[in-house]
């Protein structure tokens, strides 16, 4: 099946971006970033930018008001891939993949200075633009811990990584 990911959540004020691959198939039909319940996407944001959320809490908010928290953080997301046809949920199961345009993206919003990956895999798509100095040029990248349902690294070790994101 062809599927599409979302547009950039990103403003002028984006200093960090986060990149995923493809949005689930639970987040597509939400038509939200990390929309599966199991995603711990949301809980890290959370305990990253609000230092005083409450750790026994899961955060189950209004999107809109997830979006405001990573805006306000300067936090931008994204997927390495703007279509793909997959199978499920697992980026193994990607083909036929179309990146998006990351020497645009970065030319519109300069002030993105450090870029995360969240997990290997979006980590390998992204090594297809190795090469392309205006993407890498002033930037730096690091892989991190995949929040995915699927990863069974303990999640304070995940949490203690990606606290990096904000540093």
């Amino acid at each position: 099946m062809r599927i599409e990911s979302f547009a950039p959540i990103v403003n002028d004020k984006s200093s960090v971006l986060i990149l995923g691959t493809m949005p689930s198939v639970t987040s597509l039909k939400l038509g939200e970033y990390y929309g599966h319940r199991d995603n711990i996407f949301w809980d890290l944001i959370f305990r990253i930018c609000k230092p005083d959320w409450r750790c026994d809490e899961l955060v189950d908010v209004a999107y809109t008001e997830k979006v405001k928290l990573v805006l306000e953080n300067g936090i931008a997301i994204w997927d390495v891939l703007q279509f793909c046809e997959r199978r499920g949920n697992l980026d193994r199961n990607i083909r036929n993949q179309i990146h998006n345009d990351f020497k645009n993206f970065f030319r519109e919003y300069p002030s993105i200075k450090k870029v995360f990956f969240n997990g290997l895999e979006p980590a390998k798509y992204f090594e297809d633009f190795n090469g392309i100095s205006e993407i890498f040029e002033g930037r730096t990248f690091k892989t991190l811990q995949s929040s995915s349902p699927s990863n069974s690294t303990n999640s304070f070790y995940i949490l203690r990584q990606w606290g990096e994101i904000l540093n």
